[in-house]
């Protein structure tokens, strides 16, 4: 029955409403006045029955929203005699969207549609007549509105304001209605022992089920607590439990080293609101914004930790202690760690990862017992650490001679490689260019383009990814001059070390590189372990292991140049 029908009065309000409006416009298309200017409406031109449904929040661009799919859903029903809204751009700002439900869709349904403002009745066929311009225009608008929001928004995120609400686990707002982070003196402390368990050897699941054992609220639960406010994906019936995704995001988070990244994701376009992570160098990062949580020292451990991460055998609960720090000083590849259940502690060793995917042709074992190679790496480390703190003047006057002659030989030869580089992809442009000219010139066929035109642009490709690569890694290395200083403080704060642990490694260590034994397959013939130290490079000479010797042996190059340096 027509008279059982309900009368919807329709209000729509964007969150690019209020932001790109004046005062006067805001209050007139709140929701709350929509609703008294359309009940009045309702009331001075006799509908009855009538039912408020309201978006406060949604884009016009997106019919996706709870209570425009309430009345679509009475619709089809039959259970709607009429909708009433302020003006078409409170229907939607979607011109053929607009269009198909002005138009087609509420005709077919025998739904009466009026935007009071807009002077459109569909019971008045000529009142219809300019709704595709109404409809033209305020798509216009949103298009216009969407592209001054971006806009703003990345003029904020270059002067380092943060553009999300919620401020990051760790932090609090230092106010109510600042934008301003500083320490949240709860979970702070969280935070730096998630990146202190990281940096001893820890796996995020690790991490997760410590701090879910320790009865830590996670940041969500945290969160809703702490302020009343319902995050995504919010369980409040398991407070305590903890992912090895939301520890692993925490370690990635440039937030705890004082810095600001904006711009990460972007929707598709100002209708489609789906949402895609953009490339990082279109993301925008401003560094010092706000006080750290951590040490730049701790943070660039916990990266070096994360991108070798190695997952254990399934029964082995730890990873290895040099997980991602040995490496095959033949190849280049890292060494792996044999152990099994079956085989004692003693009994483990490292083998390079080449020679046990590709067998002899590709490499050799570099094999080595875990515990000689603990022995060496303790004793080296204890010796470079002492000579550190009690010679300092002579110590770094030795790092620093040196560390610039191999520095210097280093950046000669990735220079002389981006050179080259670079001298081809030239080439490979002249090339191209030439090729061309023979084909349209038909010197030569089509065929023969195709051919060699697809060589040149995949192997143009490559280099138009590695040139950049390889310019980093030069840039790197020229920053890279040893910090002495650095060293030696870190020295200070390790004055007795009675025993290897991750944390010590990460600190200290950079890379280790296992060479093959002088005669192969003999247990008793040495070989050589170069040792990488973090900020200072190789310190003295290669050292030497016997698989079944009792003790360690050095090789006596450097060495003497070292005790006369420092005596």
């Amino acid at each position: 029955m027509a008279s059982q029908k309900y009368n919807i009065l329709y209000g729509r309000l964007s969150q690019e409403d209020e932001r790109q409006r004046d005062d006067r416009q805001k209050e007139s298309n709140s929701i709350h006045n929509q609703k008294l200017f359309l009940e009045q409406y309702a009331a001075d031109h006799g509908f009855e029955n009538t039912l408020f449904l309201a978006d406060d929040g949604y884009s016009g661009t997106n019919f996706d929203r709870p209570a425009w799919k309430k009345v679509i859903e009475m619709v089809e029903r039959d259970e709607v005699e009429t909708i009433i809204v302020k003006d078409l751009s409170r229907l939607g700002r979607e011109y053929l969207q607009v269009g198909q439900y002005t138009e087609i869709y509420f005709t077919e349904k025998g739904v009466r549609f009026i935007a009071v403002n807009d002077g459109v009745d569909s019971l008045v066929e000529s009142s219809n007549d300019f709704n595709h311009i109404r409809n033209w225009a305020n798509e216009l608008h949103a298009k216009d509105t969407s592209k001054k929001v971006r806009a703003i928004k990345k003029m904020q995120a270059e002067r380092g304001e943060r553009l999300g609400g919620k401020p990051p686990y760790g932090y609090k707002k230092k106010d109510r209605d600042s934008k301003e982070i500083i320490p949240d003196e709860e979970t702070a402390p969280i935070v730096r022992r998630i990146f202190d368990l990281c940096a001893a050897g820890k796996r995020p699941n690790q991490i997760a089920r410590i701090l879910t054992r320790g009865q830590v609220l996670n940041p969500t639960n945290q969160y809703y607590q702490a302020t009343g406010v319902a995050c995504t994906n919010l369980d409040t019936t398991r407070p305590y439990t903890w992912s090895g995704r939301t520890v692993a995001k925490i370690l990635e988070n440039k937030v705890y080293i004082g810095h600001t990244l904006s711009m990460k994701k972007t929707t598709l376009s100002y209708k489609n609101k789906k949402q895609t992570q953009k490339p990082e160098s279109e993301q925008i990062l401003v560094e010092n914004t706000h006080e750290p949580l951590i040490s730049m020292e701790i943070w660039e451990i916990v990266q070096d930790v994360r991108e070798h991460k190695r997952r254990p055998p399934k029964h082995m609960e730890e990873p290895n202690l040099f997980s991602g720090l040995v490496y095959c000083a033949d190849c280049g590849k890292y060494m792996v760690l044999c152990r099994t259940g079956k085989m004692r502690e003693d009994q483990y060793y490292f083998r390079c990862s080449t020679y046990g995917k590709r067998g002899k042709t590709a490499c050799s074992p570099h094999q080595i017992r875990d515990a000689d190679l603990k022995a060496i790496v303790l004793d080296d480390l204890r010796r470079v650490t002492h000579f550190a703190r009690m010679k300092e003047r002579q110590f770094a006057q030795y790092i620093n001679q040196r560390n610039t002659a191999e520095l210097r030989r280093e950046i000669n030869r990735l220079q002389k490689e981006l050179d080259s580089m670079r001298r081809r992809y030239d080439e490979l442009s002249a090339l191209f260019k030439r090729l061309y000219e023979d084909n349209v010139l038909g010197r030569v066929t089509n065929e023969q383009f195709r051919m060699l035109s697809a060589d040149y642009n995949a192997e143009q490709k490559n280099l138009s990814a590695a040139i950049p690569a390889k310019e980093e890694q030069l840039e790197k290395l020229k920053a890279s001059a040893a910090n002495v200083d650095a060293f030696i403080e870190k020295a200070k704060r390790y004055t007795t070390i009675d025993e290897l642990t991750p944390e010590l490694l990460r600190i200290f260590i950079q890379r280790i590189e296992v060479g093959e034994r002088s005669k192969k397959h003999s247990r008793s013939a040495g070989q050589s372990v170069r040792i990488v130290y973090r900020d200072i490079g190789r310190v003295g000479s290669p050292m030497q292991a016997g698989e079944h010797a009792p003790h360690i042996t050095k090789q006596i190059t450097d060495i003497e140049e070292i005790k006369r340096l420092l005596a």
